[in-house]
């Protein structure tokens, strides 16, 4: 555990400098009740479907102590993706290089010019990012569980530094955002009272679930993944082009049409996704969904 004492100016100073959008400091400390219970609550409803790794280690995702021991800030940060140009048939997320290796290469920058002493997480940990990410005053948290940054909006990537050191002050949460009322369920299925029902997403059954598609799942614009709660979400109309050369389509991405998809080669895979978290569907994956897309003529 580290005896020095970081500023809140010098961390955001330096996230600026590496492209994060926006950053938030927070205390380290077990989750809410009301937070905790309604994560069990999703659990018991089971609206994280075939995704186990979400109901294993809970103590942990509860407790960022149990995480990491000594831990004693939670810095969290947003990298704006939204792509200039995009590939119709992919979701906005999946245009570009895989963010994993990109966040995690920025958040080990960042560590290093602070002298810090702690770990890098990004999306691969039992870490409430979303959480952490409202607490620190990074954005708002909308009805579909994204964290919408102001001036950016829901199209973020997340990632944390659990520090061992003190910083001199903490970010307050920002107000939620306002209510959107009714309709949010026309637009997206998925969307219930109690959050997003994996099982009755786009994204789960074309990017996590394993073996055949279900009958009653349709694809419809984009057979890997969905971002249709994500455009129901006022706040979208925020989203602007990032400066990220590394989340933008590859020209080879975008000249990619129906027939070209439909005759996808496992060569053509590993050379269009070799950097790309569309790996994550495999190639057997990806031509599943494709025989299920139905694009708009």
């Amino acid at each position: 555990m580290s005896s020095r004492c970081l500023t809140k100016q010098e961390i955001k100073a330096q996230a600026a400098s590496l492209g994060f959008v926006a950053c938030g400091v927070a205390p380290a400390a077990p989750v809410p009740a009301p937070v905790a219970g309604h994560y069990l609550c999703r659990i018991a409803l089971g609206h994280f479907a075939g995704m186990d790794y979400m109901t294993r280690n809970v103590e942990m995702r509860l407790d960022p102590s149990l995480l990491h021991p000594g831990v004693r800030t939670i810095v969290s940060l947003a990298l704006n993706y939204m792509p200039a140009h995009r590939q119709p048939a992919l979701c906005l997320y999946a245009q570009g290089e895989d963010y994993h290796q990109v966040m995690r290469g920025r958040l080990a920058a960042l560590m290093e010019r602070l002298g810090g002493h702690g770990r890098c997480f990004v999306d691969t940990a039992p870490v409430m990012e979303r959480y952490w990410a409202w607490r620190g005053g990074v954005g708002t948290l909308c009805r579909n569980g994204l964290v919408s940054v102001p001036g950016y909006g829901p199209t973020v990537f997340l990632g944390e530094l659990f520090l061992e050191e003190e910083t001199d002050g903490h970010d307050t949460p920002l107000q939620p955002a306002p209510s959107p009322g009714k309709g949010w369920q026309d637009l997206c299925p998925a969307l219930t009272p109690q959050g997003l029902d994996a099982r009755l997403c786009l994204n789960y059954w074309t990017i996590e679930h394993r073996g055949e598609l279900p009958a009653h799942i349709r694809l419809g614009d984009t057979f890997y993944g969905c971002d249709r709660c994500m455009r129901a979400c006022p706040e979208f109309r925020e989203s602007r082009p990032t400066a990220e050369r590394a989340f933008q389509p590859s020209a080879l991405l975008l000249r990619m049409g129906e027939e070209d998809w439909r005759a996808l080669t496992p060569g053509q895979y590993r050379a269009l996704f070799r950097h790309s978290a569309v790996r994550r569907a495999k190639y057997e994956g990806l031509m599943r969904d494709i025989a299920r897309w139905a694009p708009c003529r």
